[in-house]
């Protein structure tokens, strides 16, 4: 039993230092994140003419930074935005919405050490 702990352990702290812990599904609930590293895609796809698709939400940032940015069909940036403490500073709100031709959008999200609440949801218009 002792030897099973100890190899949770020393998985959780690998998980922790390589990729960050991750609480929640992030289109989904509100996620905790620790120490999270890397990129997270999430893909919208639109079929109608005119639509117009995003997240909102917010995020509370402990510590690091996160950059969300919002991709149209074609690759350029509709919208962006960046997570991190300014000052006394440490919550924003999230409005990232673009649109107008059908194709798939990606919300592209690049972790740097961040600690903090990541809460968003998809809105279509």
């Amino acid at each position: 039993m002792r030897l099973l702990l100890t190899a949770l352990a020393a998985a959780l702290a690998l998980l922790y230092v390589t990729l960050g812990l991750r609480f929640g599904y992030v289109t989904l609930t509100p996620t905790w994140l620790l120490n999270a590293q890397g990129q997270n895609r999430y893909v919208l796809q639109v079929y109608e003419e005119g639509q117009r698709v995003g997240y909102r939400g917010r995020c509370e940032v402990q510590s690091g930074r996160a950059v969300l940015r919002l991709l149209g069909p074609d690759g350029r940036q509709l919208a962006g935005r960046t997570c991190q403490k300014v000052g006394d500073r440490h919550e924003w709100t999230l409005h990232l919405v673009g649109g107008g031709q059908p194709g798939q959008y990606q919300l592209v999200v690049d972790f740097e050490a961040y600690s903090g609440l990541l809460d968003l949801s998809e809105t279509r218009r």
